[in-house]
Parts: C-alpha cells; structure tokens; sequence
C-alpha cells in the first residue's frame, strides 16, 4: 500500500523520529511508527482487519475513515483512497476520547 500525508506538518511528524517524540509521547510514537509499517505491508485496508494493529472501518460522521490505536485514547485516522497500488492517505492523529 502507497501512504500519503493530508499536510506535510503531519508527514514530518510521522517520518521524522525526533518530531514524532516531540509532538506525542514516547509509547504512542512507538506504536504510531509500527501502525505506519503496516500500512506500507498490506495490500488492502480489508487485510488490516486481519492483522494485529485493531484497525477499525469508522462510521457516523466518520464514515469512509479508518482508525488504529495507538494507545488508550490516541488514534491514526487514514483514508482509502483506493487505487492500484492501494492509496492510504493519513488525515490525522488524535486523541478523541
């Protein structure tokens, strides 16, 4: 799967180690930078639901978004933007609890 940014002050947080320690705490940037390698390792957002990352179809005022946890109450919140390769366009990190 192709993963893109929505901006790049989100890219440079998900690609840059030290910003990504800077912007959210060690435990949920570790767990932010294995959800992000599995974007990259899977072919199909249907092959996320299989895998161990509790990657999750979102619905409501969410719906076509998907969602992985990053701890209790941190999320990365992607897109699909299908294609061929399949495109994942991550829109945010939040913390919606």
């Amino acid at each position: 799967m192709e993963v893109r940014y929505v901006d790049s002050k989100l890219e440079a947080i998900c690609t840059d180690e030290r910003r990504m320690r800077r912007a959210l705490n060690a435990t949920v940037a570790k767990t932010l930078k294995r959800r992000l390698t599995e974007l990259y390792r899977f072919d199909s957002f249907d092959d996320l639901l299989a895998g161990t990352g509790r990657w999750e179809r979102l619905r409501a005022n969410r719906s076509g978004q998907w969602s992985a946890r990053l701890d209790k109450n941190w999320r990365l919140i992607v897109i699909d933007e299908g294609g061929s390769p399949v495109v994942a366009r991550v829109i945010d990190i939040v913390d919606y609890h």
